[in-house]
């Protein structure tokens, strides 16, 4: 894109040069002031800045510049939660373009108003056509600025209401125009970020990448910056852990920690920190994070269910996604939460669980059309069906995932598939196959740091000796498998079967010990892998 190479834009020292002479700035000086200290982060002085510059504007009769910084008035209050002044400054912005001269480049931003605020109101349907109409009375009007963030906000009301291909169009349609040249520093930061956040919000990980990275690349000529430069670092580090540069994330997102002020960012920083923590076995250290993001509200789920699957406390992790997939979620959040869902669910021997998480994480995919939620959909299938003892089946579904991760270039996702797909060997009788598949994975998972991961796959790697498919279960123990796959306690296998608490116990003690399993949960899944027990 342009952007690359572009000269640096000292803000501070900018700033620092308007400030000593404000009060001798004429209209044009003191819209350059609001906007330099805007992106210092000095509020007061732009709030203060750009209402001086608005009536400057009007008595030298140019009324669309007024507009403009009403506008942005407006528009950066909101973006700091202050909504009274900002709806103040809005009603103002409609007062100005009510006048006689008015012309198409103020009726653009009047419009633009409307759309926000229809988007605002959760009318994203709405506000569709009057973003459109906003971004042709720009292009019109020649107002780059006005175009690129009313084509965002389309973008992002098409996407919210199904229409994935065409807001992502419109999404790098908005880049497209940064790159040229056409959108100014001060609308390219907001659009920026909010096209990065929307795609990695909907799980589109190909676009994200690229666009953060030119996101990253604007960050850097901006000297000063201070409002963005938080969540543009935060989007590499999420982006960056994806790719496999771990320790770089980890760094990434402990700068936002020490730096931040927007208590949002804060929040997810803090999350992401944590993951990369629990990512790379540091559990204590992950759980204290997840404190910190759960304090500033952010939510701590999946990745707080997946710390406590690591350590053994599984029922503590179902319970945790339980509650996450009961609120609101977007579609990338959602996935996480039902890919987490599933592996919890399977662990658990909760197969029924594990079937309708899949199913819900596939119909998530199947109306955004992302290679990442389409990879997450196919190997939840994939691991489900063979948890069935549906090999056959699940073996196109793992691969195809393990295609997708590897395009998508995300190492741990694509080794976690191919620990699957050397399961599928192994239940297909290819003990051989299977150790390959392990040692790739094992590779990846080592050079990653993947402690947690790589503690599973030796578990289930160094289980290489065969159990036959029919291990001389009795007729009695065949009953209490197939309840201790449904997830019956003891004492509830107890009452159906009319039998002692003890000799429940005892009969689970004999069915692990044929099975050659260390526990209630290898015993389920062993039982759906091999046909013994019926698939509820």
């Amino acid at each position: 894109m342009a952007i690359r190479g572009a000269p640096d834009v000292d803000w501070t020292g900018r700033f620092d040069e308007l400030v000593a002479r404000e009060a001798h700035l004429g209209a044009a000086e003191l819209d350059d002031l609001g906007q330099a200290a805007w992106f210092t982060g000095r509020d007061d002085v732009s709030v203060r800045a750009w209402e001086r510059a608005h009536l400057a504007f009007l008595e030298a009769g140019d009324l669309a510049s007024a507009v403009r910084c009403v506008f942005w008035l407006g528009f950066t209050l909101s973006e700091h939660g202050d909504a009274v002044l900002a709806r103040t400054w809005m009603g103002r912005l409609f007062e100005l373009c009510a006048r006689p001269d008015a012309n198409t480049r103020t009726d653009a931003s009047q419009q633009l108003c409307r759309a926000v605020a229809r988007y605002a109101q959760g009318d994203a349907e709405g506000s569709a056509p009057l973003y459109r109409q906003a971004g042709e009375l720009a292009a019109a009007a020649g107002d780059g600025d006005v175009d690129a963030l009313a084509t965002m906000g389309l973008g992002r009301a098409l996407v919210q209401t199904g229409r994935a291909e065409e807001g992502f169009d419109c999404l790098d349609r908005v880049m497209l125009m940064i790159g040229s040249g056409r959108v100014s520093d001060r609308a390219a930061g907001p659009a920026f970020c909010a096209v990065v956040a929307s795609l990695l919000a909907r799980g589109d990980l190909e676009r994200a990448r690229v666009w953060t990275r030119d996101l990253g690349d604007w960050c850097d000529t901006q000297r000063g910056l201070e409002p963005f430069r938080g969540e543009c670092t935060l989007h590499r580090a999420t982006v960056m852990q994806l790719g496999g540069e771990w320790a770089a994330a980890a760094k990434a997102a402990d700068e936002v920690c020490r730096t931040e002020k927007r208590l949002e960012t804060l929040g997810n920083a803090w999350y992401r920190t944590a993951e990369l923590h629990r990512v790379t076995g540091r559990a204590a250290q992950a759980r204290d994070a997840f404190r910190r993001a759960a304090a500033l509200g952010t939510p701590t789920q999946p990745g707080l269910a997946l710390l406590h699957r690591d350590a053994g406390e599984l029922d503590t992790a179902w319970n945790g996604l339980a509650r996450a997939r009961s609120g609101p979620l977007g579609p990338a959040e959602r996935a996480e939460v039902l890919a987490a869902a599933v592996a919890v669910a399977l662990d658990c021997g909760r197969i029924a669980d594990a079937r309708a998480a899949a199913s819900e994480l596939t119909a998530c995919a199947a109306a955004f059309h992302t290679l990442s939620l389409r990879a997450q959909a196919a190997q939840a299938r994939g691991e489900v069906a063979l948890r069935e003892g549906r090999t056959a089946g699940a073996l196109p579904l793992l691969r195809a995932a393990w295609l997708d991760w590897r395009r998508l270039d995300a190492p741990h996702q694509a080794a976690l598939v191919r620990v699957a797909i050397g399961s599928a060997a192994r239940a297909a009788g290819d003990e051989e196959g299977a150790q390959l598949e392990f040692d790739a994975a094992r590779t990846a998972l080592e050079q990653l740091g993947a402690v947690p991961d790589l503690a599973r796959l030796e578990r289930l790697a160094a289980a290489t000796t065969p159990v036959p498919a029919d291990p001389g279960l009795s007729r009695r123990e065949r009953e209490v498998l197939e309840l201790v796959a449904q997830g019956w306690s003891n004492r509830r296998i107890a009452e159906r079967l009319f039998l002692s608490d003890r000799t429940v116990a005892r009969h689970v003690g004999s069915i692990l010990s044929k099975l050659a399993v260390p526990s209630r949960s290898a015993a389920t899944a062993y039982a759906y892998a091999h046909g013994l027990v019926r698939i509820a």
